[in-house]
Parts: structure tokens; sequence; C-alpha cells
């Protein structure tokens, strides 16, 4: 019997017919919006059935436990929907088991083996997405380009079969839903400061910079221009030289505190 858990499924797969009868009996009679054909049983979330889909959980995990001599994380999985599976003897996949985690702008996908074939898999399914696969600690970094990177990776880990595997995902929810709110935090504070910083065009041509510089590169072309422009520098030279550098004097220090208000409301 394997036992495989998605965002939203959570899929028991077995050659075994009499564990399926087993299963299939306890889906049938307990849970009511429940689909299927000879092979394959689905059953959907109905929040009044918590106490029953809590209660399969509890001998799915018995079963298991027999068969296998370990436990299975189901934290959470009376809410996902339930796909029951009979597979032909000796047709069961080979299981991979991915865990995830996130750590900035980067989505990390650790498998429990080195296994090059899913790995040349993954480069394709998600292209520009996949940054770099370590292969000491069989680590993928994904890396968050736009809402399309989120809306692959959530495909990709809402199936259970990938090529001639099946893929096992342990995500923790919680953690994912605040690595998108953080994800959807920084895109719009950026969106934010981009459209401010149109309107602050003429500081950023004053200072001889663009919205991407951060605020040491701003400062340090600030302090550059201070420099040739300040009137203590100006002594030589004629009066309408030093009017024009000290209106342009004047303009830097202008340009400089705006734009560094601006970085300090936006990070």
């Amino acid at each position: 019997m394997q036992v495989v858990q998605t965002l939203e499924t959570i899929n028991v797969n077995t050659d075994d017919i009499s564990i399926f009868c087993y299963f299939k009996d306890l889906i049938t009679k307990n849970f009511t919006k429940v689909i299927g054909r000879k092979n394959k049983i689905f059953s959907f979330f109905e929040e009044n059935e918590i106490p029953q889909r809590r209660y399969f959980l509890k001998l799915l995990d018995q079963k298991y436990r027999k068969s296998h001599n370990e436990s299975i994380d189901l934290k959470d999985a009376h809410f996902k929907t339930f796909k029951l599976n009979f597979e032909q003897n000796n047709t069961l996949r080979p299981m991979l088991y991915i865990k995830i985690s996130f750590c900035g702008k980067n989505i990390l996908m650790q498998f429990n083996s080195n296994e090059k074939l899913f790995i040349a898999y993954m480069k394709n399914y998600f292209k520009q997405h996949f940054k770099e696969y370590d292969e000491a600690l069989h680590i993928v970094n994904l890396q968050y380009q736009d809402e399309s990177t989120l809306e692959l990776f959530e495909a990709f880990a809402d199936e259970s079969e990938h090529l001639k595997y099946c893929v096992d995902f342990n995500i923790d929810k919680e953690e994912y839903k605040n690595f998108r709110q953080n994800i959807h935090k920084a895109e719009n504070m950026k969106w934010k400061f981009n459209a401010l910083a149109k309107l602050f065009n003429n500081y950023f041509s004053i200072l001889e910079c663009t919205p991407q510089n951060d605020l040491s590169e701003i400062r340090q072309k600030y302090l550059v221009l201070v420099k040739l422009y300040h009137p203590d520098f100006q002594q030589n030279k004629s009066a309408i030289e030093r009017a024009y550098c000290r209106e342009q004097f004047e303009k830097i220090q202008i340009a400089y505190d705006n734009l560094k208000t601006l970085y300090k409301n936006n990070t």
C-alpha cells in the first residue's frame, strides 16, 4: 500500500484487493460526495463529515503502520480529497518523497534520492523558474519570477503521479500560505515603488540614477555631485558660474532628500 499526499489530495494506492474493498466500503458508507468506478474512488470534503473523515485517517494510519512499521503525517489531511486507487499486481510505481521549504523568493524541494530523470523532467516543467539543483543535497531551487511560478508549483504539487513515480509532497500548508502572502506583499510594494518612482523621475535624472539603483548607489552618486558643485569649491570661478553651481547644489540636495524618503518609506 502507498499513501501519497499533495497540496489538495491524499492518495491511497494498493495492489491488494482486500485493502481496496475495505477502504472502498468505508468511503461509500460514511461520505456523501463520492464518485468513482471499479478501481478508482474519489471522496470530496464535506464540513459536516469531519469526525468520520478523521476516523477514516486513523484507520488508514493503522493499516499503513501494520504493513510499513511507520506512521504517516496526516495533519489537516481530513480537509483534502481522498483518492483510492487499485493497481494490478506488480504495477505500483516507485515512491519519491519531496520535502518542500521556502526561503526568501525561493521554493526549495529536497528529494530523498538523486533522481536525474526526474530532475530533467522538472527543468522542462518549470523552465525559466528552475534556478539550480544541488546534487549533493538533492535540493531543487525554484525562483519566483511572477504569479505563474506559484501556479506551476501548485499544479505540480497537486499531482501524485509524475513520470514513472508516485510523488509524496511534504508541504506545510500554513508555511506555504505565509510564503504566498509575503511574495504578494513584496510585489505590491515593488509596484507602488515603481509608480512613485515615475513621479520622482526628475530627481533620478538630477542624480544621474534610475529606479533600478539602490539607495547606497544613489548616495554614492550624491556625494560625488555634492562635492563637485559645493559652493566652498567655487571661490575661483566667476559670479555666473558660482550662481549656477549653487543652483545645482540645491537641486542635488532636494533630489537626494526626496529619494531617501521614497526608499525608506518603501522598504
